[in-house]
């Protein structure tokens, strides 16, 4: 082991008890502030975060790439500030919705006629859903349904929080399997008729597997793993979120949906780049409630154009000595 990670590995361990206690006491204390409460802490930490230059830094060079000059530049820091107190939302609600889980999400979460289609489906399904509305809501809503739902998780470094955290998420009846090992387990559950969840707008390594896809415009990587699981066990694929309104009450659509019979036709490719569409469509329209400050377009591909336009954090994926 090298000594930066030495180091880094004991920093890690040095944090840990203070995370862990941080945890504990947002799951004692968040649950029992008013819902009004609970906005007004997510604008308020939000805000706070806009303050970070590095945070602010990176989500407005995503912006100018995702949107160039059809924004100003008033409007792309309303959506990064925004965008930080959604974020911040979606933090204080997974405990908050820890608390009379069922009871809360039943008075606070009403489901669009799109999703409820994706509740009464009977077949095979796998679920697609991003950093973008309240992506936690989307296990435990599906959680208290009969058929539950599968989803993959990957383990936090700090395993306590990480053991605190998972039984809040399957509170409801959400299943979670780690990442890894993960695929036997949802091959089964889809050929079972079962639900599977998936998180797709991460950066996956190319030599895990990621695939390049246009976003906005610009490559970035994906999981392939909706389109292979679909196409191997005849499953339709739908993106659902769930957005809040100004009184802190969630919506929960499936705005894309692809069936088993349009899949079979699909290449995998040609899976994933729909995929990515429906991201890119429902970010459009709601901006304010995807992450911005995160480093999505981490790598350039081997062969891009140098004309390609990528942000400032970009390095080539296999650099020149």
């Amino acid at each position: 082991m090298s000594l930066r990670s030495r180091r880094k590995h004991f920093l890690r361990r040095l944090r840990a008890p203070f995370e862990t206690g941080l945890v504990r006491l947002g799951m004692a204390l968040v649950p029992r502030i008013p819902r009004r409460g609970i906005l007004a802490l997510a604008r308020f930490l939000g805000t706070c975060a806009t303050l970070a230059p590095h945070l602010r830094h990176l989500a407005l060079a995503n912006l100018d790439l995702a949107f160039g000059d059809t924004l100003t530049p008033a409007e792309k820091r309303r959506i990064h500030r925004q965008s930080l107190q959604h974020f911040a939302l979606v933090l204080l609600d997974l405990f908050w919705f820890a608390r009379n889980s069922r009871d809360r999400i039943a008075r606070h979460v009403r489901l669009a006629p799109s999703l409820q289609r994706a509740v009464d489906f009977t077949g095979p399904l796998v679920g697609v859903t991003g950093h973008f509305g309240n992506w936690e809501l989307v296990g435990r809503t599906f959680g208290m349904t009969p058929r539950g739902i599968l989803s993959v998780a990957k383990p936090l470094k700090n395993p306590a929080v990480d053991r605190l955290l998972r039984r809040a998420r399957q509170d409801t009846g959400q299943r979670i399997v780690e990442r890894d090992g993960a695929l036997k387990h949802l091959i089964r559950c889809l050929r079972s008729n079962g639900l599977v969840g998936l998180l797709l707008d991460q950066n996956t390594k190319p030599e895990e597997g990621g695939v390049f896809v246009p976003w906005f415009g610009t490559p970035a990587t994906i999981s392939p793993a909706a389109a292979r699981l679909a196409a191997a066990t005849g499953a339709d694929i739908a993106f659902a979120h769930f957005l809040p309104d100004a009184r802190g009450d969630y919506l929960g659509e499936a705005s894309g949906w692809l069936t088993a019979a349009e899949i079979a036709t699909m290449t995998p490719d040609a899976i994933d780049r729909r995929i990515a569409h429906f991201y890119e469509t429902a970010i459009r329209r709601r901006p304010e409630c995807w992450l911005w400050a995160y480093k999505r377009w981490r790598w350039i591909p081997p062969d891009t154009p140098p004309t390609t336009p990528f942000p400032y954090y970009a390095k080539p994926l296999h650099p020149q000595p």
